[in-house]
């Protein structure tokens, strides 16, 4: 039977990261596509890449596999434990960049370290930034 398992998601600042680990040979992903281009990064393994009508296409690791937005794409390993990661450009329902941090994804928690540490910094950012 082949599985697919999503070890691991998160995000931060307006960039989504989706671990994928494909534990047999013959494992896919299913196929889908999305509405904006991401990169895939290909860690460890090597899969079959299915984009659209087009042939297939071998990668194998350490490498990058670009997917054009309104693609069908789909993986399938070619070895046991072929782990990839899925990365993209967090957006909002009008298709604009947003930011979300997500705490546990941080070696320490801003709102334990000061009480204002946290506000401090996004203040600076927004300077920085050129923002009020």
């Amino acid at each position: 039977m082949m599985k697919m398992l999503h070890e691991d998601l998160g995000f931060v600042g307006n960039i989504w990261v989706r671990q994928n680990t494909m534990e047999a040979i013959g494992d896919t992903n299913g196929g889908h596509a999305h509405q904006h281009d991401h990169v895939t990064l290909l860690v460890k393994g090597s899969v079959e890449v299915q984009v659209g009508e087009y042939p297939s296409k071998t990668f194998v690791a350490p490498t990058f596999i670009v997917i054009r937005k309104g693609l069908s794409h789909k993986f399938t390993a070619l070895e046991d434990e072929t782990i990839y990661y899925c990365v993209f450009a967090l957006r909002d329902i009008d298709g604009d960049p947003t930011e979300i941090i997500e705490d546990r994804h941080i070696p320490y928690s801003l709102a334990t370290t000061e009480p204002n540490l946290w506000e401090e910094f996004i203040e600076w950012r927004n300077r920085q930034q050129g923002n009020k």
